[in-house]
């Protein structure tokens, strides 16, 4: 696996983080939606992106009537849920939410099979890379969407979406993810870090001993326009 060293830039304040990250939205997403009339994101769920969503939300310059948004992963769980991604999504973007073009999440109102060979087939019809822009945050254990460590779904899939399963610590067990494939089938890639707690992330990226199977954020090191935004500050 070719490594390519990603772009990071450190922030004093989270809002300063978000206004940089706003720039990179518009400058990427709006272009494509220049060139193409459409532009594809994909947003994954966790508390460290969803202040951004809400502040892209209010963003008078971002045409929604234009952009497709993907999730990353989903807990098996009602669609409802305060803990459901698309939930907590749906919120964030709550100020833009009538305008957006189209909305794709997991259907859990599904059983579990279908509602991933769906999600994923739908992926599958997309013509040339799945996403203009994906927006992740990395867990503390080096997991990005589903994807946790060991789990032996982090080897080569054939299909776009998968179903995985959280460690017992998490309350929902029961998951289904987008591949290491699908999100690296992007243009660009925007990770989001903030808190102290997330201070080491970086440097087991770049200089930790742990192989990309302990610490499944490493898979990011194989995509060549990778962005990490993040201010360690708070907890």
């Amino acid at each position: 696996m070719q490594i390519y060293k990603p772009f990071v830039i450190d922030f004093e304040t989270t809002q300063e983080l978000f206004l940089k990250a706003q720039d990179l939205f518009i400058e990427r997403v709006l272009g494509t939606v220049g060139d193409m009339g459409c532009g594809r994101i994909l947003l994954s769920g966790g508390q460290t992106p969803l202040p951004f969503y809400t502040q892209l939300a209010n963003n008078a310059v971002i045409d929604w009537s234009k952009i497709e948004i993907y999730q990353t992963d989903e807990r098996y769980i009602s669609a409802d849920s305060p803990s459901s991604n698309q939930n907590q999504i749906r919120k964030s973007l709550e100020n833009s939410l009538v305008e957006i073009k189209e909305l794709n999440f997991f259907d859990t109102r599904l059983p579990i099979e279908i509602a991933i060979k769906e999600y994923g087939g739908k992926l599958e019809t997309l013509d040339g890379p799945y996403f203009d822009l994906a927006i992740l945050g990395i867990g503390e254990d080096g997991h990005i969407a589903s994807l946790f460590p060991e789990g032996d779904y982090l080897q080569h899939q054939e299909v776009a979406a998968i179903e995985t399963q959280a460690p017992s610590e998490f309350s929902v067990s029961q998951r289904m993810s987008l591949t290491i494939e699908s999100i690296l089938n992007s243009t660009e890639i925007l990770v989001i870090l903030t808190g102290s707690r997330k201070e080491y992330i970086l440097s087991e990226m770049l200089e930790g001993k742990k192989t990309a199977s302990e610490f499944p954020a490493k898979f990011l090191l194989a995509h060549p326009n990778v962005s990490i935004f993040q201010c360690l500050q708070g907890e």
